[in-house]
C-alpha cells in the first residue's frame, strides 16, 4: 500500500526541528497553510497559533504546541492507512517496499525484496544501516471538527508500523468511518543497564463507528465531595489548614544529536533507536559528566553518519 496524496488540511507531529536537532514533545504540534485551520485547532486543543518558521512541518505557515497527547479522529476505512518501507542514502531512496515486494525503483516493482519476515530481525537490519524503515501515514480528520479537513500524520515509529495489520483489519471489521484515538502514549520502563527511561509512542486506537462514540475525549470528572458535618464545618471555620498550590507540571522537550542515535542504543540496550533513544537521551543529558561521554561516544563511532543520514533523510514527518 502506497503513501496518500490527498491534499492536507494540515498534519500532527509528534516534535520538531529546533536548530537542525529533532525535538521530541509531550503534546501534538499542528501545522497548517490556513490561518483560520490554525485558530480553530488551538480552540479545540490548547496552544496559541504562530509563524511556522523553521521548525519543520513541510513549508506550512502556521503551527500549534498544543497542550493534548490525545485526539479523537474520524478515519475514513483502511485507505486511509498507508505504509512502506524506505531505506534512504545521500543520493535519495535506495530500496522501497512493502516488506515482502518491491514498490520501486520500476525495473524492480513486484520483485522479493529480501526483508526479513520477521519485525525485530527488520529493526535489526535497519539499526545496522542494512535495510529499510517504516514510514506509515495516517489520513483522518478531527472528530470535533470533520468540516476543517483532512489531517496527515507521518510516522517512521516501529510501534505503528506493528500495529499497522491490527489498525486496519479493526477498521475493515467497521465497514465506514470509524472513530479513533490519535495517542502520544507515555512510556517508563528500566532497561538492561539499569537506566530509567520514558518516552512517548505513537497509537492508533480503533473505537467504533461516529453515531457510537462521543466526537471528543471525555473529560475527567472530578470528584464529588462528601457532605461534612456541622463538626467538621465548623473545625473548618475556625482552623483551616494552609494550602500551597501544587508546582505546575513541567513541559518538556528533549533535544538529541542524531549522529548518536544508533551508538546510544547499543550502550543504553534499546531496540528502537527513532522511538526509544531520543527520550533515552533525556535522561544522559541531564549532567556534565553524561555530556563529556556522549562526546565521547560521538568520536568512536566512525560509522555512525550513514544510520544518522538515513534516519533523518527518512523524513519521519512526526517531526518534521
Amino acid at each position: 500500500m502506497t503513501q496518500s496524496t490527498t491534499a492536507r488540511a494540515g498534519r500532527f507531529h509528534q516534535g520538531r526541528l529546533s536548530d537542525g536537532r529533532p525535538q521530541v514533545l509531550d503534546a501534538w504540534r499542528v501545522t497548517t497553510d490556513d490561518a483560520d485551520v490554525a485558530a480553530r485547532v488551538a480552540g479545540l486543543l490548547g496552544g496559541e497559533p504562530q509563524p511556522n518558521e523553521g521548525g519543520g512541518g513541510g513549508g506550512l505557515a502556521h503551527k500549534i504546541l498544543t497542550s493534548r497527547d490525545s485526539v479523537r479522529v474520524i478515519v475514513d476505512g483502511p485507505d486511509a492507512v498507508a505504509a512502506h518501507m524506505v531505506l534512504w542514502s545521500s543520493k535519495g531512496i535506495v530500496h522501497e517496499c512493502d516488506g515482502s515486494q518491491f514498490l520501486s525503483p520500476e525495473e524492480k516493482k513486484g520483485q522479493p525484496c529480501g526483508c526479513p519476515p520477521l519485525l525485530e530481525d527488520r529493526k535489526l537490519a535497519a539499526r545496522d544501516g542494512r535495510g529499510p524503515i517504516p514510514s506509515v501515514d495516517l489520513t483522518f480528520r478531527m472528530a470535533a471538527a470533520p468540516m476543517l479537513g483532512k489531517f496527515h500524520f507521518t510516522t517512521s515509529s516501529w510501534h505503528v508500523a506493528a500495529q499497522f495489520s491490527d489498525v486496519t483489519d479493526a477498521l475493515e471489521r467497521i465497514d465506514g468511518p470509524a472513530v479513533c484515538d490519535l495517542t502520544m502514549e507515555l512510556v517508563v520502563y528500566t532497561t538492561k543497564t539499569g537506566r530509567s527511561v520514558c518516552y512517548r509512542k505513537p497509537v492508533v486506537t480503533v473505537l467504533g463507528s461516529p453515531g457510537t462514540v462521543a466526537p471528543d475525549l471525555p473529560l475527567a470528572a472530578e470528584p464529588t465531595p462528601a457532605p461534612a458535618s456541622s463538626a467538621t464545618r465548623h473545625k473548618a471555620r475556625r482552623a483551616p489548614e494552609p494550602t500551597r498550590p501544587s508546582a505546575p507540571e513541567p513541559r518538556h522537550s528533549v533535544s538529541v544529536d542524531a549522529a548518536l542515535l544508533h551508538r546510544a542504543a547499543q550502550v543504553l540496550g534499546t531496540g528502537d533507536h527513532q522511538d526509544t533513544v531520543f527520550a533515552a537521551l533525556s535522561e544522559i543529558v541531564a549532567g556534565p559528566q553524561q555530556t563529556t561521554e556522549l562526546a565521547r561516544l560521538r568520536e568512536q563511532v566512525g560509522r555512525i553518519a550513514a544510520i544518522a543520514e538515513q534516519a533523518l533523510h527518512g523524513r519521519d514527518s512526526s517531526l518534521t
